[in-house]
């Protein structure tokens, strides 16, 4: 919430993918990504409260990745930034503890301040990690719905209750943060990024945590649609975007005056 009155709620995707590096004309090596990151940074490094960090796009170059990794997570910390490890983590709860320790705090590998992760297994599986945010003050965003193609078939699949999928996970979550006593200081928040008027739904189930909102920036999508769900409750959301800024890249000033226009298209989206 500090962040966002400070920065605004924007957050930039970085991806520093075989595609971006030939889009920017740079190497497809570690050297092309850590030039990538160090343009990034520059561009965006003290203009913004958020960053997302699309962890396969570092991984791919192995141990040297996981280090460039922490390095620009490092990076933004210094700058007085958050970053949001964007590693889709899930699984058995006895494996989350180490998860947690590669990822998520300042005496993690990576030192993130949220993590993603996802539910398959159950939303038990992930108490070990949602133990460890709230011991370090960090954040869990649960995938409860994704903004990928595929995702609608069974993201939007409907038990016996009649709600689906989606919405038991956002119900879960909200029941997670009651049961503890935290509220409003959970550490369990979530990614939404349905259209409406289901994303509406969703949040409005979410009243906890910090929300992530995909959308800004994508071919058919405007800006007031990606924030209407989320408008009274901005101040605890991130709103990524990463192809609108992006394609302006490598060039510094293009970066910086992209990012600028998003931030003002997407305060005007959230205060007209």
């Amino acid at each position: 919430r500090r962040a966002a009155r400070a920065l605004g709620p924007l957050c930039l995707g970085v991806a520093p993918s075989a595609k971006w590096l030939r889009a920017w004309q740079l190497p497809d090596t570690l050297a092309g990504a850590r030039r990538y990151c160090e343009i990034t940074l520059a561009a965006a490094g003290d203009r913004l409260a958020g960053f997302r960090l699309q962890v396969p796009f570092f991984l791919r170059f192995g141990a040297a990745g996981l280090d460039l990794l922490a390095w620009y997570a490092g990076q933004v910390r210094r700058a007085g930034g958050l970053t949001l490890v964007d590693a889709k983590v899930g699984d058995a709860d006895d494996t989350m503890d180490s998860y947690a320790g590669l990822y998520l705090g300042p005496d993690s590998v990576v030192g993130g301040d949220a993590v993603t992760a996802h539910a398959f297994l159950g939303i038990g599986s992930l108490e070990p990690l949602f133990s460890h945010a709230t011991r370090t003050g960090t954040g869990v965003l649960v995938l409860v719905r994704t903004s990928n193609h595929a995702a609608g078939g069974l993201q939007g699949a409907r038990s016996r209750s009649g709600r689906t999928l989606a919405q038991t996970l956002a119900d879960d979550l909200t029941r997670w943060a009651e049961g503890g006593g935290l509220g409003s200081a959970s550490p369990a928040g979530a990614v939404v990024g349905a259209r409406p008027p289901e994303s509406g739904d969703l949040v409005a189930r979410l009243p906890y945590g910090v929300l992530e909102l995909p959308g800004l920036g994508r071919s058919g999508r405007s800006t007031a649609e990606v924030v209407e769900p989320a408008r009274e409750a901005w101040q605890r959301v991130m709103f990524p975007i990463t192809t609108g800024i992006l394609r302006h890249g490598p060039d510094l000033p293009a970066l910086r005056a992209a990012l600028a226009a998003a931030r003002a298209d997407l305060y005007q989206a959230l205060h007209h």
